[in-house]
Parts: C-alpha cells; structure tokens; sequence
C-alpha cells in the first residue's frame, strides 16, 4: 500500500512589525490608520523608518490621520508573488494618495478593474488576520 503525501497548505506572509513601525500596526489593528510625524520638522511618513528623510532626525510621533484617498494607479495579479494567494486571482492592488500625504498600496477589493478609474475616490478598511496583524485594504464608495 503506497501513502500520498499532501502537501501543507501556503503560510500567509506577515509583516514582522519594527520597534519603528509598531504604532502603525498597533493603529491597523485598533481601526486607525496611524502615521509617523517628524518631531522636528513635521513632516509625515510612510513606511515608518528611524530617520526623516527631510531632515535627518531620529525623533518621531505617531498621529491619527484621515482614511480617505484616491486612486493613484493600481494593478491586476493574475500571477501572485506569493502561492498562498493563488486563490484570490486574480486580485487588484491600488496605489493610494491619501488625504493625509502619503502614498499606501493595499488590496482593493469589492470593485472591477472596469470601474477604475484615476481619481477614484477610496476609503482605508481593516482586515484582522491574526490576533496580533490587521492589515490595509481599500473599498470604494
């Protein structure tokens, strides 16, 4: 009698939150889109790093800011990077300049690639996938 091995299922790739970006995680997963300000010259960033590319300083604070955006340009993965989301293709993943200076890219879901247009107005969800990640997602609306 011969045995079939199965092969596990793909593990989901996680962020591994940094001392630098866990108050942007700790934010997702309380439903608040938390970005990183420059204690000296005010400037906000995105991705959370230790150092201001504007002025060089190491201090930072985290500030609560809106979840609204538009469009900047997205994508359609027929073929994703990742086997764990060969499920979902074909996915979209938007390029978002929110309301707050930034650019986010996440998935978008609930929408065709026919309704895109650039511009389109688009509003920052959460999406719990483990106890301790939440992560991004964009509907429109």
């Amino acid at each position: 009698m011969s045995t079939v091995a199965i092969a596990p299922a793909p593990e989901r790739p996680m962020p591994v939150p940094t001392r630098d970006s866990q108050p942007y995680w700790d934010g997702l997963r309380e439903g608040k889109l938390m970005l990183q300000h420059c204690a000296s010259c005010g400037k906000v960033r995105h991705y959370p790093r230790p150092v201001c590319p504007h002025c060089l300083s190491m201090e930072s604070e985290f500030k609560a800011a809106p979840l609204t955006g538009k469009l900047h340009t997205w994508t359609v993965c027929h073929h994703p990077f990742n086997f764990f989301f060969k499920a979902e293709a074909p996915y979209i993943v938007a390029l978002v300049d929110m309301d707050a200076g930034v650019r986010i890219n996440a998935p978008l879901r609930g929408i065709t690639e026919d309704a895109l247009k650039i511009g389109l107005p688009l509003w920052l969800q959460f999406e719990p996938v483990s106890k301790e990640v939440t992560l991004p997602l964009f509907v429109a609306g």
